[in-house]
């Protein structure tokens, strides 16, 4: 028996009828239609629709080259690093790996801006965390002992990264969040304010609180958040990875989910534009319940892109079934 392809969009997962040129959900350009010449990557305008700097005169959307962005679509798991529009190259940087249909191993980086070699920190970091929680998967190995080699792995490997000494920049570092599923349960681990959100029906939370000053003022009761977020220390972070930072052990959480869900790890690229769990629930269930994780990363990170993409985004997702 054979049957006609089903085609869907690329950005959101929506059905796609056979000669649809756009996405009737979410106006992207189907993915099998190419532009006939150089014009608008979003919406498709022809060439002539783009101004001197770029930008669409139709969607407003700038031209940007593919390599700013870096994408892994391994099926139950995607991620997305986007450049952004400000920055002159990426720092932030994720490692995904997956195990059969219900085991994934995730890492998420952002090299820290006043450090130096910060884009080789965070890619090392989570290259080397990465393949240690992998290694975990195959001996079956404690979840939270898992994620605590991997960090640890992850500071050897920036201690190790090349740099060339400067007044006015730190040693190589970075944050990371990662995180480990199999066998029904997910550990968390992180340090830094990147941060990991598990997004379900009726059940959106943050599962990781930031290192950050801003919560740590917060958390003792010494500020309310609006007037931690006035301060100019409101994004200064307190733990991280690098041979300079706390000697401190990071943080872990373990879940069980009782229903499906999705568990979304982001650099601050994304979440300064969706800082609540509800706001980034709110994105996500904008799109079609059978969105792929690849839909929803892509869209997370355009989402940020359009409220302005002033810092790397970095965004993945894995979508989580329950045994």
């Amino acid at each position: 028996m054979t049957s006609e392809p089903q085609l869907s969009c690329a950005a959101c997962a929506a059905p796609l009828a056979a000669g649809d040129r756009f996405c009737e959900q979410c106006g992207a350009r189907s993915s099998d239609e190419e532009p006939a010449g150089p014009g608008c990557q979003a919406c498709g305008a022809p060439a002539e629709a783009l101004d001197d700097e770029g930008y669409c005169t139709i969607c407003g959307v700038r031209e940007r080259p593919a390599s700013n962005r870096v994408e892994l679509d391994l099926v139950i798991a995607a991620a997305v690093s986007d450049q952004g529009r400000v920055h002159r190259r990426n720092e932030d940087a994720f490692a995904l790996g997956v195990a059969g249909e219900r085991s994934v191993a995730v890492v998420v980086c952002d090299g820290i801006s006043s450090a130096s070699a910060g884009d080789s920190a965070a890619q090392s970091a989570a290259a080397a965390a990465r393949e240690t929680l992998a290694t975990a998967i195959d001996a079956g190995r404690d979840r939270r002992d898992a994620i605590g080699d991997a960090i640890q792995a992850a500071h050897e490997a920036v201690e190790r990264v090349e740099w060339t000494a400067r007044a006015d920049r730190d040693m190589p570092s970075c944050t990371l969040v990662a995180a480990l599923w199999y066998e029904g349960e997910i550990a968390i681990g992180w340090l830094g304010d990147s941060r990991a959100y598990w997004v379900a029906a009726g059940d959106i939370r943050q599962l990781t609180t930031d290192d950050s000053w801003a919560e740590e003022q917060i958390a003792e009761g010494l500020l309310t958040r609006e007037q931690a977020s006035r301060d100019p220390r409101f994004h200064s972070i307190t733990h991280w990875v690098g041979a300079d930072a706390p000697e401190r052990p990071p943080r872990v959480v373990v879940i069980r989910p009782d229903r499906p869900g999705r568990l979304v790890l982001c650099t601050d690229g994304l979440w300064n534009y969706a800082p609540s769990p509800g706001e980034l629930g709110t994105l996500v269930d904008a799109l079609p319940e059978q969105a792929a994780p690849a839909a929803v990363a892509r869209s997370l990170t355009e989402t940020a892109l359009a409220r302005g993409g002033r810092d790397n985004i970095t965004v993945a997702v894995v979508d989580v079934g329950v045994e």
